[in-house]
């Protein structure tokens, strides 16, 4: 019986993760139109995802953002993820770097908000806006 209730919690645990490991990722037409030119007006963002694991939060000084076909829905529309271009805090360059609108934060008055959220759209960025100091 504990054998068989540990794996249900396991599937349970495992089924939870996933589901925020992708929350805004593909996206409508309307919702990655309004990222990008949401982004676009920005010169920085943070990329972290708060509830995974090993998921360090990284700065990207942004220098394009476009968003492309990712494919159709079950109903024929056709989706789309955003990129963007630009150099982390490691002087390293960043080239097409899909976001997962949840787990990017812009930065208002020092305090920094999850992109998703800003745009009104659902969903959990597993972490309320921080201060950035």
């Amino acid at each position: 019986m504990f054998l068989k209730s540990f794996f249900t919690l396991f599937i349970a645990a495992s089924l939870t993760f996933s589901a925020k490991a992708d929350q805004l990722a593909v996206l409508t037409l309307d919702q990655a139109v309004a990222a990008t030119e949401y982004l676009q007006t920005q010169e920085a963002v943070l990329l972290w995802c708060a509830c995974c694991e090993g998921d360090p939060l990284s700065a990207v000084m942004i220098s394009e953002v476009y968003y492309q076909e990712w494919g159709t829905d079950e109903n024929g529309e056709m989706l789309y993820t955003v990129h963007i271009n630009g150099i982390d805090q490691d002087g390293l360059e960043v080239v097409g770097r899909e976001l997962d609108l949840a787990y990017v934060h812009v930065v208002l008055e020092n305090m920094a908000y999850c992109l998703g959220i800003q745009l009104g759209m659902s969903c959990d960025p597993c972490v309320e806006p921080f201060s950035i100091e």
